[in-house]
């Protein structure tokens, strides 16, 4: 996730004058969540063993990575991320796309990060190093003999990644810089899919992309270091020398990370079958019962909505102040909040708890590909999180005059509407990034719910999630479940809203009462033929909703002499929120 989430209060009260979100929603829920999956293609799984050395501020790891193709072609080469070498200097690719910055956060030059791999091999000692070539962010390895369709092969690595002082996600800081968050960290492989390599560097707008598998990791840390990390903790921790052992294990996951802090407190609270156990630190105790609320609220409203959460555990980690560019992210089990400087009973915790939630759904299930179609993941998130909010009664703050997560991103979006929001994260440019990714798709999809109905669209989610569960589902293969559960030709919103550079926009026109009848010009201004609901209110009191297609310029209509038109509004139920001029979206009847 990435946000500005004080920049963006200022500039909604700048910029945002006296058209609030009247937001109306319908109540309803999925009528019936079909069958899910409960077993993800184990393709890229992690044996790790690492030890964080908070005086370094270093991770050394060595670990067996197991890849099984369960693709149809034989592959004679593999190629692992090394997303840590994005900060080994202020040249690279991410380094000179993000300006030198995340989220509003520097970098700071004098503690930049890296990460060194010094072996890789094969079980039998052969050696793979020596004839791995390094590109950017990215490890490509020829294979001795081809890995053929069905086969697994097993990768012996050892590497010590280097934490930058955190300004993007991972890395250290807090009190005494005894705050770590390590994630992007170790050797991962890319993801072979649809007959290629997913061989493209990490950019800076771009998030991850990666293969189920399981994990077993490891952690040796200071004994007065609590560790939180992605799956479930066992038992066993062991104590000597000053340092102890935390094991973790995740199935169902692509990724793992961990935070580590000796100032860590703990609270739990159950989500159904769910422990969601939060990691605080004691400044922030006086947000505890927000964070837990939210964190545990969302993750069964989701489950109600979509389908099941499937893990025993959902870790909260809460960031420093000073280390705010590690807050507001995901990873499967664990996500990051902080206060990013809201006041601790502000609803902006709630926000971003909701926001990271939904992320647990899209991608942590469904991983589509956050690179190159981001919208699919932050859009959809950013739509889940805000709905919550709507349907808890939340604003994005608790200003007398807060505005709600959706005015937000409506007041985004009317900053450049026109932009198409399914290009791949690198097309953007930094400024166009959150408008594009975030707010035009989370309005869009609100809009999208009330135009169908919101029982309707939540069965269309629940069957997308069933129907690719554990898979890397593009684009195309989400419209197309969502026209078939739906039933209903969305090309206006596949293709022009989302993926054009159209508006919504319609106008009441002329209003004629003669004595041999009455009628009424609807136009459609914008490029954008959405239905839209007229309704006609006549001299007696009547009332009449007409639904027009928008697919012809002009709309009209006649009725009877007996009864004359008296009003005309257009989308009197705010269906359309992505309509951002609606003064001339009612007229009264001029007597004649």
């Amino acid at each position: 996730m990435r946000y500005r989430p004080m920049l963006i209060l200022v500039f909604v009260l700048v910029f945002w004058h006296t058209t609030a979100l009247a937001l109306i929603f319908w109540p309803g829920r999925t009528a019936s969540l079909p069958p899910l999956p409960t077993q993800a293609p184990d393709i890229a799984s992690y044996r790790m063993q690492v030890q964080l050395d908070p005086a370094t501020k270093t991770v050394v790891g060595t670990a067996r990575i197991t890849y099984h193709n369960l693709s149809p072609d034989s592959l004679e080469e593999l190629w692992l991320r090394l997303y840590l070498k994005a900060f080994r200097s202020t040249e690279t690719l991410w380094m000179r796309e993000a300006g030198l910055k995340h989220r509003g956060f520097a970098v700071d030059t004098e503690a930049l990060g890296n990460i060194t791999v010094s072996q890789l091999t094969l079980p039998d000692g052969t050696d793979l190093l020596a004839s791995a070539t390094f590109t950017d962010t990215l490890m490509h390895v020829p294979l001795p003999a081809p890995l053929q369709p069905d086969q697994r092969i097993e990768l012996d690595v050892a590497w010590i990644s280097t934490l930058p002082r955190v300004f993007a996600r991972t890395g250290y800081g807090g009190r005494d810089d005894t705050f770590f968050m390590v994630g992007q960290w170790y050797p991962k492989m890319v993801v072979y899919d649809r007959g290629a390599w997913d061989a493209i560097p990490w950019h800076a707008n771009a998030e991850f992309f990666h293969d189920f598998g399981s994990y077993d990791v490891q952690i040796t840390v200071p004994q007065e270091y609590v560790v939180a990390g992605v799956g479930v903790p066992t038992d066993t921790v062991i104590e000597r020398n000053g340092f102890k052992t935390v094991h973790y294990t995740a199935d169902n996951v692509t990724d793992f990370a961990f935070a580590a802090s000796p100032d860590f407190q703990i609270a739990s609270a159950p989500a159904g079958d769910v422990e969601v156990v939060l990691y605080y630190l004691p400044e922030h105790t006086a947000a505890v019962s927000e964070y837990l609320e939210v964190a545990t609220g969302a993750l069964q409203t989701y489950r109600e909505w979509y389908g099941d959460y499937p893990h025993p555990r959902l870790t909260v980690v809460d960031v420093p102040d000073n280390a705010a560019g590690a807050g507001g992210m995901e990873y499967p089990t664990l996500i990051t909040g902080g206060t990013f400087g809201a006041p601790l009973t502000s609803d902006f915790i709630a926000f971003v708890v909701a926001h990271e939630v939904a992320h647990q759904w899209w991608p942590m299930q469904v991983a589509t590909h956050e690179g190159r179609e981001p919208w699919l993941d932050e859009g959809l998130t950013q739509y889940t999180g805000n709905r919550y909010m709507l349907d808890m009664g939340r604003m994005a703050n608790r200003d007398p005059h807060g505005l709600s997560a959706f005015a937000l991103d409506r007041a985004q979006y009317a900053t450049i509407p026109t932009i198409a929001a399914d290009r791949p994260a690198w097309e953007y440019r930094r400024s166009d990034y959150g408008v594009a990714v975030y707010s035009k798709p989370a309005i869009g999809f609100l809009m999208l719910e009330r135009v169908v109905g919101t029982a309707r669209f939540r069965q269309a989610l629940a069957d997308y999630l069933a129907a690719y569960r554990y898979q890397h589902p593009t684009a195309a293969e989400f419209r197309a479940v969502l026209a078939r559960s739906l039933n209903e030709d969305l090309s206006w919103f596949f293709d022009d809203f989302i993926g054009g550079n159209g508006v919504i926009d319609y106008a009441v026109g002329p209003i004629e009462n003669r004595s041999t009848g009455s009628s009424i010009t609807v136009l459609r201004v914008g490029t954008i033929q959405v239905p839209v609901d007229i309704r006609v209110t006549f001299a007696s009191g009547a009332q009449q909703t007409i639904v027009w297609n928008g697919t012809t310029d002009t709309f009209q209509q006649r009725f009877s002499a007996r009864d004359p038109v008296l009003q005309v509004e257009l989308d009197p139920e705010f269906k359309l929120v992505a309509e951002l001029n609606r003064a001339d979206n009612a007229a009264q009847a001029v007597e004649q």
